[in-house]
């Protein structure tokens, strides 16, 4: 790409070029077809297992999920699910279901919770009284669930 500077390596090229002859084939025959929800459960699986230990996949992967301060941003997560949704064409409850059955996914799973958890401990820094002016108010759930 001269116009940005940006190299990119002949069998890069190639494999693109490959996929998407593959791609627009497939669709003629079925134009229902969508190249990402085939790809999509393979990506999904090498992001989270990052078999190679690889620090950009590493990093890439906490950029997704993680707000500046490195804690876990829920709004980050909901966006990358509905993206991770509506790229692959499939529902938001089995991009979780991917997630949550590999070993990986488990731990960024168990690690939401985790921070959760102690955020509910903590009491997020405030005092939550049940008895406001005499009157006894219904207290409202600090759960947090990933919404489908």
């Amino acid at each position: 790409v001269p116009r940005f500077q940006f190299d990119l390596p002949p069998y890069f090229i190639n494999n693109a070029r490959a996929l998407s002859t593959l791609e627009g084939i497939a669709k003629v025959l079925d134009p229902s077809f969508n190249v990402l929800t085939i790809m999509y459960p393979y990506a999904l699986n090498r992001l989270l297992q990052n078999p190679t230990q690889s620090p950009v996949v590493e990093r890439t992967l906490q950029t997704l999920i993680r707000s500046n301060d490195g804690r876990i941003d829920r709004r980050k997560i909901r966006r990358l699910l509905r993206d991770s949704a509506l790229i692959s064409g499939v529902s938001k409850r089995r991009v979780v279901w991917d997630v949550v059955k590999t070993k990986p996914g488990r731990k960024l799973t168990r690690s939401i919770l985790g921070e959760d958890f102690r955020m509910l401990l903590k009491g997020n820094g405030r005092r939550n009284n049940a008895l406001t002016d005499g009157r006894r108010q219904k207290r409202k759930k600090k759960w947090f669930y990933l919404e489908l």
